[in-house]
């Protein structure tokens, strides 16, 4: 790609947020229905829609997202090939994803950075002249502040970096080599402090930002981070609300205060990956992305991931606090649950007797111990209504059991036989 290609392809860039920013400004951008960039330039974008962690380089992790989305937005970096294939994956699989992504939309690709920032990176070729990705923006400074609150803010944050936190930067930055470069590391930490500090209800997180700036470099660095990840970012972005983090980065959110931390914890990437060894033989990759599209319904692909994360969530809130190890074992347990095959069971050999007490039919019995529930305060549903198609015991014993327990074992028994054993 050479500098002039880039160059129009960025302008085309700007010329899409100026579209889109003049239609906030007309009130014809529905910022629940509407997705930026633009639904066109994906291919066949599905929702629910969800967004890689930019800081989850692991292309396990991204190969463990796809299945269970409508469609996983990554966003390319812009890395010299050898960093890039150390995290994501080998340039000569390039051809490869771009069939998946032309095949499914599962996988979609947009910018991480302005095309300029790719000179140089012709391994990501293929990319650029097969799917034309956008660049991934956010919603405009300008609606969260004026131009004179904007200016302020950018001399209060080059003043308080200039007292020791650019030479912490660029100190680490020649062990870690900040692959952006440390100019474009500060820029992108600049917009964040811009937006908390337009931002009034997040004024506690910018105020302890700005102390840290000149007392603790290196806190400050860690906070800028957890901030864009945890607050800016959702705050901002009109692509998806549905940011998929690791594990360890929901860890990290739990060091913000409370009032800014994620309400809801969620786990995509590492109960992905358990799911992908209970529901193919196929290696982790693109080929175990194909089988479960191939052989799984996506939306029960997507419920009985959110089961499982509910199920987490429910019984063990306190997981932030143990390992990726003892989310797994969680996990486990929870698949293996046999709550309500062992109430099948306790039902069908106290059914008989149940009968003989009363000397009536399985009809009439139904109709009575309905009744009973109904008397006692129970909220009688279609689990319970649909007892003659599902079978009695079976409807008594989901309607006793939770809510997760109830789509695990509903979509076990619909795969039954394709599952990993």
């Amino acid at each position: 790609m050479d500098r002039e290609y880039l160059e129009d392809y960025e302008a085309k860039e700007h010329s899409e947020i100026d579209k889109r920013n003049t239609l906030i400004q007309e009130n014809k951008f529905s910022f629940d229905e509407d997705v930026f960039p633009f639904k066109d330039r994906f291919f066949n974008l599905q929702k629910p829609i969800a967004v890689a962690s930019n800081w989850s380089m692991n292309i396990d992790n991204v190969y463990a997202q796809i299945p269970f989305s409508g469609s996983l937005i990554l966003c390319l970096p812009a890395f010299p090939q050898k960093l890039f294939e150390s995290l994501y994956f080998k340039a000569s699989e390039i051809p490869k994803i771009i069939d998946f992504i032309k095949d499914t939309g599962k996988l979609q690709i947009a910018l991480q950075d302005f095309p300029t920032s790719y000179e140089g990176f012709d391994y990501l070729d293929p990319f650029f002249k097969e799917l034309e990705p956008p660049v991934a923006r956010g919603l405009p400074m300008s609606l969260f502040g004026s131009y004179e609150e904007m200016k302020n803010a950018k001399v209060t944050f080059t003043t308080l970096i200039g007292v020791r936190y650019l030479n912490h930067i660029k100190k680490i930055g020649k062990f870690i080599n900040f692959p952006a470069g440390v100019g474009t590391v500060v820029h992108h930490q600049l917009s964040t402090y811009t937006f908390l500090k337009l931002n009034k209800f997040a004024r506690p997180i910018t105020e302890a930002y700005e102390n840290a700036l000149i007392d603790d470099p290196q806190y400050a660095l860690s906070l800028i981070d957890i901030s864009q990840k945890f607050i800016v970012g959702p705050m901002t972005s009109t692509l998806s609300k549905l940011t998929n983090f690791t594990f360890q980065e929901t860890v990290e959110s739990r060091s913000l205060p409370l009032a800014y931390q994620p309400k809801d914890l969620r786990f995509p990437c590492e109960i992905g990956k358990f799911l992908l060894k209970k529901l193919t033989y196929a290696p982790m990759g693109l080929r175990a992305c194909y089988d479960l599209i191939d052989h799984y319904a996506d939306y029960d692909l997507q419920q009985v991931q959110e089961s499982l994360n509910e199920a987490i969530v429910t019984n063990h809130p306190e997981i932030v606090n143990t390992s990726v190890n003892g989310l797994s074992e969680i996990l486990d347990n929870v698949w293996e649950d046999q709550t309500i095959q062992k109430r099948i069971k306790n039902l069908t050999k106290g059914i008989p007797i149940s009968m003989a007490a009363i000397g009536t039919s399985v009809s009439a019995f139904s109709k009575t111990l309905e009744g009973f529930l109904v008397g006692m305060g129970f909220n009688i549903g279609a689990k319970f209504l649909n007892a003659e198609v599902e079978g009695f015991t079976e409807s008594i014993a989901k309607f006793l059991a939770r809510n997760y327990q109830v789509t695990i074992y509903d979509f076990k028994k619909k795969y039954n036989g394709k599952l990993v054993k």
